[in-house]
This record gives C-alpha cells, sequence and structure tokens, in this order.
C-alpha cells in the first residue's frame, strides 16, 4: 500500500472508532435523559458551573491581635462536619469594621466552601446559613458562595455532598502542606441539578427523614451508653447490690466495710490481680502479617477500636483461648488504648502482638475480670502525660482488685452488662446500616437515577 493509502485507512479506522464510541455513548442514555459534562442526568435536569449561577467571596485574614472582642466571627471548625449555621453558635469575637461587615456578612442561603483541609475529604465540604448573620463576619479559611434563584436552601445542604460533585472538588484542588482550593476553581466546577424547585424540595424532604432517623439512633444509643455507664458505676462498685445477692441470711440490708482500697461490700474482697489470672505476654507477629492470614493481630490498634481495625497473620505464636482478657500494656502520653481491655470471644483466632498481655483466670468469671481490668485507674496513674507509657510486670504484680468473692454475682453482673453492650451494638450497627442507605439515596436522587413521583411536577 502508498503511504496515501495507508493514511486514508488509518483516518477511517479512527473515524469508525470515534463513530462507534459515539454510538455507544448514545446507546447507554436512557429515553429521557440526556448526556452532559457531569455524566447522564434527567432532560429536565440543569447543568451549570458554580460560577455561573453565583458569586465567591474568599473570608476575612485577621491578625492574632483581632481576636477576643467585637463581632462573632465564623471559623473552619464552626463550618466542618455541620450542615447548616443556626446562629446560636458560641462564635468566636474578632474585631471587624462596619466596611467588613458589609463585605463579609452572612444571609440565609449563604454556603460556605471550606479552603483549606488537612485531608483531601475535607476540602470543599460546605454549611449553609439557615438565617441572616449581618453582623457576622467568617475566616479567610472559607469561601462564601452566595446563589439566591437556582437553589432552595434545603437542597443545597445535600447537593454539594453527592459524590460526583465532591470528586470533581477533590480533582479541582492543590496539595502542599494542605489540600486547597480557591473560588477560581470553584467557578468552573459543574452542578446538576433539578430545573423544578418542587424536585428539589422532594429530594430534601427525602433525604432530611434519613438524616432526622439518624439524629434520633444517635440520641438513643447515647442514652443508653450514658445508662450502662452509670450503671457499672453502681454495680461494679458494690453501691448498688443485685437483689439475689443484696440481703443477708436473716433478710436484713448487707452493708460495707473497710478495706486497703476503700470501703467495700462487706462480702467482696480485695485480690491482688495475679493471685486471680495468669499473666501471659504477647509475641512479635509482624513477620507474619499477610492479606489472606488466619489469625487476627491483637495489637494496640485492634483493641483500642475495639476490633474493627485489623489486621492477619499466617502464623500465632501466642494463641488467644475464649474467655482471656487482653490488655494493651505500652501507648503514647495520654493515649486511649493504654490499659484498654478485649475480651477474647473466640478460640484459635486471635495472635496476641508484642505490648499486649493475656490475663487468664480459672477462678474469676472471665467477663467480669475484663469489666473492672478495663482502663483501670490504677494503670492510668502510670501516665505521667509526658513519655510514652509501659506497663510493667511489677506494676501489674501490685495491681489490686474488689470483686465478688461469689462467682455467681460476677457473672450477673457481667450479664446485665453484656446485654446492655448487646442492644448498644445491635442499635450502632442499625445506624450504620441507616448512613449507607442515605448514602444510596444521595447518588440515587441527586443525579436523578431514581425521580421522586413528587418531584416531577414543574416548578
Amino acid at each position: 500500500m502508498t503511504n496515501s493509502a495507508v493514511k486514508e485507512a488509518s483516518s477511517d479506522y479512527q473515524l469508525s472508532t470515534v463513530n462507534s464510541q459515539f454510538a455507544n455513548e448514545v446507546k447507554q442514555v436512557p429515553v429521557g435523559y440526556k448526556q452532559t459534562e457531569v455524566g447522564v442526568i434527567p432532560e429536565d435536569w440543569e447543568v451549570y458551573s458554580l460560577g455561573n449561577i453565583g458569586k465567591f467571596k474568599n473570608g476575612i485574614n485577621k491578625s492574632a491581635d483581632d481576636f477576643g472582642f467585637g463581632s462573632p466571627f465564623v471559623n473552619l471548625m464552626d463550618v466542618f462536619g455541620k450542615p447548616e449555621i443556626m446562629g446560636d453558635e458560641e462564635f468566636d469575637l474578632i474585631n471587624s469594621s462596619e466596611l467588613d461587615k458589609k463585605e463579609y456578612s452572612l444571609l440565609k442561603g449563604d454556603v460556605l466552601f471550606i479552603r483549606s483541609s488537612v485531608k483531601p475529604s475535607g476540602v470543599g465540604l460546605t454549611t449553609v446559613v439557615k438565617f441572616d448573620l449581618k453582623s457576622t463576619v467568617y475566616s479567610g479559611f472559607l469561601i462564601r458562595f452566595r446563589c439566591s434563584d437556582w437553589l432552595t436552601d434545603e437542597f443545597k445542604k445535600y447537593c454539594f455532598y453527592e459524590q460526583g460533585f465532591r470528586n470533581r472538588v477533590v480533582s479541582g484542588s492543590t496539595v502542599s502542606a494542605n489540600t486547597n482550593i480557591n473560588q477560581e476553581t470553584l467557578k468552573e466546577i459543574y452542578i446538576a441539578f433539578p430545573s423544578s424547585r418542587n424536585e428539589q424540595t422532594a429530594i430534601a424532604k427525602a433525604l432530611s427523614d434519613v438524616d432526622a432517623l439518624i439524629q434520633k439512633l444517635e440520641k438513643l444509643i447515647a442514652k443508653k451508653q450514658a445508662i450502662k455507664t452509670a450503671t457499672m458505676q453502681q454495680l461494679l462498685t458494690g453501691r448498688t447490690r443485685l437483689p439475689p445477692f443484696a440481703l443477708r441470711e436473716d433478710g436484713s440490708k448487707k452493708g460495707t466495710k473497710p478495706s486497703e482500697l476503700g470501703e467495700i461490700p462487706e462480702d467482696w474482697e480485695v485480690f491482688p490481680l495475679l493471685d486471680i489470672a495468669t499473666l501471659i505476654h504477647g509475641k512479635a507477629h509482624e513477620p507474619y502479617v499477610v492479606d489472606a492470614g488466619k489469625y487476627v493481630v491483637v495489637n494496640s490498634k485492634f483493641v483500642s477500636t475495639e476490633g474493627k481495625v485489623r489486621k492477619y497473620c499466617s502464623q500465632n505464636d501466642c494463641a488467644a483461648r475464649k474467655g482471656d482478657v487482653l490488655m494493651v500494656l505500652s501507648d503514647l502520653p495520654n493515649g486511649k488504648a493504654l490499659a484498654k481491655c478485649f475480651y477474647a470471644d473466640k478460640d484459635d483466632v486471635y495472635a496476641v502482638n508484642q505490648r499486649v498481655c493475656i490475663f487468664r483466670s480459672n477462678v474469676f468469671d472471665s467477663k467480669y475480670l475484663q469489666l473492672i481490668l478495663n482502663r483501670h485507674k490504677y494503670f492510668l496513674a502510670l501516665d505521667d502525660g509526658v513519655t510514652q507509657t509501659h506497663i510493667l510486670n511489677g506494676d501489674i504484680a501490685n495491681c489490686q482488685l474488689y470483686a465478688p468473692e461469689n462467682r455467681e454475682e460476677q457473672t450477673a453482673i457481667a450479664t446485665i452488662l453484656s446485654d446492655m453492650d448487646a442492644e448498644i451494638q445491635a442499635l450502632e450497627q442499625r445506624l450504620s446500616k441507616t448512613r449507607q442507605i442515605k448514602q444510596g439515596m444521595m447518588q440515587e436522587l441527586l443525579t436523578g437515577k431514581t425521580r421522586l413521583i413528587q418531584g416531577k411536577l414543574n416548578g
């Protein structure tokens, strides 16, 4: 073939490929939808860059000397993780002129974007101003977006969290010490939304209803946790006795007695820890760590997150048995892992790592032992808040605990608290599932993949 023939064949092939790709794209667009800069959306939705539907303004920058008096000042942490600013929050105060109050005021429906974040997931997150805050100014770490006609205030709480939009924000950010985005970049980012304000309202209402359920579950969990904490304080100290163990044989109420640990119930005793449990130190399992390992590595991160963060290993040189209490022996100053305990609920699953130990008891109810040992004040007192804390063998040998002599009472107390734990865990699982449902709803509703009946009404 001549060079011209080769070029012509190549051109025909490229054109055929382009046409084929275009045909596939057209074929993939369902009836009632259209292909846009942000993907396939309903044909009655709009796509605009943010700069075409609103105006941006960076926040005010002040020196440290200006803080402590003057106008309320909305800063980065007032925005992070909050869908709305109500105006009744306790803001910092900052010295600002009348011109500042005018230029950097906040009005109902304004959206504040986070300009800078340590993590990419935090940059560009938003909050919506619920009421006019004309005397309030906002920080240079924030960017104000003012758009009154295109989006409803309630819809603004959700549309900027649609995953496609978030991806475009993160892709447009720059990384130095922090992840940053500027208003010029935000102006160019596209957003898709229903042209009908009725549909915007319907979408926001559906998502708001799920938010209300999430908040209800969060409050219920907090209430249950507070009840459990109060119950632990009463039962594990003997201040409150369970009915089967509260009375003497003659029917009179049991009292207390003095001990080296203070006043304790008359039929409880003080026990050196190593008199009631055998101490076994963990071993290094890092050389055996693999993604598909058979055993769970019990290290400080695993225990401090209650098993949520974990890694696996192929060999187990320090196997925990069911009923063992595993405790973290080393942590950073003021850390939250020191002396935190994990209850081994299975045999031949957990590989106990260095700086974690096993307490194995045949004379105590093991779940009860875990409850009274977990973050025990004796061990926490070893933390000086300056250097890394290591709990040594001598520290363990000097630890004393008071508890019921009657193992049945130990078991009864542990059962009540375990039942409370189970109820809280069930609620937490329900909360997690509800949050997942919300994420799925957002992806469906905020992209138009799923349409609400009331949302099809014209605005």
